[in-house]
């Protein structure tokens, strides 16, 4: 049983295969080729598995994991390649936007390709087990909703300040004190979404229950997960895919401005980053041909 799948949680996972480079203080090659044991470990807060569902789930995660090393590895070191040209030279708009369509692409892909298993892997879920599973969900949206709800807007402004600031640190090293001012006032342009997103999230987590009450209907119930976990915005109100979209173009247009103010210093690091990454990518790619 793949026990992780409420709309954040879903992604996380995702996150943990297309996202591996972002991890701070690990290496990536080292990482990567543990994930055949740290997936299972991450998962097991979620649904206890019985040997033969354990065993069915590996056979699933290992053909996974090695048609993800074989035909989107070289993809990303392609895409951060290309990225570390264009932050050598110096990024557009264009450039920035180019590269959120794209990690969103891959992403999409990943999904795409695991939601036949999840759908395999839940099929013979027991109710003790799905039990199991929403609690643990329901446990993670209430801690969501305390952290990111309950908060006022200038808290959740300067959480998201403070989160923008440590991922473009991992890249860049410290920021300078202008830097920072430019995105303190990009945070207090931001749009909170904690309730949207959570009220999304309840939704997203009650069709999944309802997919999950009629796994015994063969015809029905693979299309109507498949179609849930495929679709990334469920339970979004129009007015707040306005706001996401308004968000995420502020957000583009930060790394835009920010971009212009990196020292040499800054760029370099970037740089040797993102190349150090690609051909981690590529080797991790070649050992699995």
């Amino acid at each position: 049983m793949i026990k992780k799948t409420s709309c954040k949680q879903w992604r996380r996972v995702v996150a943990v295969l297309l996202l591996v480079a972002m991890t701070s203080g690990c290496a990536v090659k080292l990482m990567y080729n543990q994930l055949d044991w740290l997936i299972p470990w991450y998962l097991s807060d979620y649904l206890d598995m019985n040997g033969e569902q354990d065993a069915f789930f590996d056979k699933r995660l290992q053909g996974y994991l090695a048609w993800h090393r074989k035909s989107q590895l070289p993809e990303y070191a392609a895409l951060l390649r290309s990225v570390a040209n264009d932050v050598n030279d110096g990024l557009n708009e264009q450039e920035i936007q180019r590269f959120q369509g794209e990690t969103e692409r891959l992403a999409g892909i990943l999904v795409e390709r695991l939601a036949p298993d999840v759908v395999a892997v839940f099929a013979d879920a027991s109710d003790e087990q799905l039990t199991q599973l929403y609690d643990a969900l329901d446990k993670d949206g209430e801690r969501y909703r305390k952290r990111y709800v309950k908060q006022t807007l200038q808290q959740q402004q300067e959480s998201q300040v403070e989160d923008v600031i440590e991922t473009i640190e991992r890249w860049t090293g410290s920021l300078n004190n202008e830097q920072e001012r430019l995105v303190s006032e990009w945070g207090a342009q931001y749009q909170p979404m904690g309730d949207e997103l959570y009220q999304a999230g309840l939704k997203w987590r009650a069709e999944f229950k309802q997919a999950l009450k009629g796994r015994e209907d063969s015809a029905l119930y693979p299309l109507r997960l498949t179609s849930l976990l495929t679709t990334p915005d469920f339970g979004w109100s129009d007015a707040f895919q306005v706001k996401m979209l308004e968000n995420k173009q502020s957000l583009s247009q930060l790394y835009f401005t920010l971009d212009k103010t990196f020292s040499k210093k800054q760029r370099k690091r970037i740089v040797n980053t993102l190349r150090d990454y690609a051909e981690d990518f590529e080797q991790l790619a070649k050992e699995g041909a």
